[in-house]
């Protein structure tokens, strides 16, 4: 994302993993990642809603700035478009975009960025092609300021990380828990760590494990049923996971099966730490404002598209669970350390 790192190794994984070039938006499929490195084009901002639905781009921040790009498509197809309706075509772009991954915090940030950019320009007369410009250096300046928000809760992170620590992660926790391991690594501290597999797509066998192996950081791949053996056997010391959203009270919210591992870490008085990026959603007071995502049945049926289930019989799929404030021992944002029914104090 930087392009003051774009050649670091270590970073490999994170360059070029979104980019807008052509008036196209380029993503690299992360369903196949790391085995395969494809790109997908889209043309459209409807193709970056697919994209993002389907899970070809996945990692709360990545998708957020797939999305924002695909505002800027979006009013590259409607150059000549001004007034009420470019402002009901806006709307209707924004909507569509935002109901791709309802839970999504960072996305809604993104687009409410987008909105308030482009609404008092439509007021001052301008069209389609006026607004995909301002968008565009908008986004560019979103994804640089992505990453340092990124490294700055890495290396928050870092500090509270012990040498020789055992750390848990689930699903993929994006840059920031990169930036943590490059840090605990400046800070001379040897880590080690364990992450989840992460059904039904395997972001943790594949995203995460394969970016920590980068970094050089000792790294064991366990299924999702495995934690509270490893906490109960005392082969963790910590668990650290990203959340997709998190309210004023301190709850998070983040891919399914973060809130067992949260209270077995509680039981075994193991510390949870969240990464929180750019902390609490202002407008999520509480948990009446999270919408858990249930996405198709079907996909608990498959393993990387090989059936494993029989046929005749029901699946269930919510994407996400809420992890309450008393079982979230810190949140980490590029601000600073908070209690997590403190967070709000990040937005002072």
């Amino acid at each position: 994302m930087n392009a003051s790192r774009k050649n670091d190794p270590l970073l490999a994984y994170l360059n070029n993993t979104v980019r807008y070039e052509d008036n196209k938006v380029i993503l690299l499929n992360r369903r196949l990642y790391p085995e395969e490195t494809k790109y997908v084009t889209c043309n459209t901002h409807e193709d970056v809603a697919v994209a993002i639905e389907d899970m070809t781009i996945q990692g709360a921040v990545v998708l957020a700035i797939a999305a924002g790009y695909g505002f800027v498509l979006a009013f590259e197809q409607e150059p000549e478009l001004v007034g009420d309706e470019l402002t009901t075509y806006t709307n209707t772009v924004y909507e569509r975009l935002m109901s791709t991954r309802p839970t999504g915090q960072r996305l809604k940030v993104i687009l409410d960025k987008c909105i308030a950019a482009v609404k008092p320009e439509i007021e001052n007369g301008k069209n389609g092609a006026d607004l995909a410009k301002i968008l565009l250096q908008l986004m560019d300046n979103q994804v640089k300021e992505a990453d340092d928000i990124a490294i700055e809760t890495g290396k928050r992170t870092a500090n509270l990380l012990e040498d020789g620590d055992k750390v848990l992660t689930h699903c993929f926790a994006d840059s920031a828990l990169i930036h943590m391991l490059l840090e605990a690594k400046r800070q001379d501290k040897t880590i080690e760590m364990y992450c989840t597999e992460t059904r039904p797509y395997f972001q943790g066998a594949r995203l995460t494990a394969h970016s920590i192996k980068e970094t050089g950081t000792k790294v064991t791949l366990v299924t999702d049923n495995m934690p509270g053996f490893l906490m109960e056997q005392g082969m963790v010391t910590k668990l650290v996971t990203a959340a997709d959203k998190i309210t004023l009270e301190g709850h998070v919210c983040n891919k399914i099966g973060t809130y067992q591992y949260a209270v077995v870490a509680q039981h075994h008085n193991i510390p949870f730490y969240v990464l929180g990026y750019e902390g609490p959603d202002e407008n999520s007071p509480n948990i009446d404002q999270i919408e858990i995502e249930y996405r198709n049945e079907e996909e608990v049926f498959y393993a990387r598209d090989v059936r494993t289930a029989v046929e005749g019989i029901n699946g269930l799929y919510p994407s996400f669970d809420i992890v309450t404030p008393n079982f979230v021992d810190a949140i980490i944002t590029s601000k600073g350390v908070y209690a997590a029914r403190n967070i709000s104090d990040h937005l002072d």
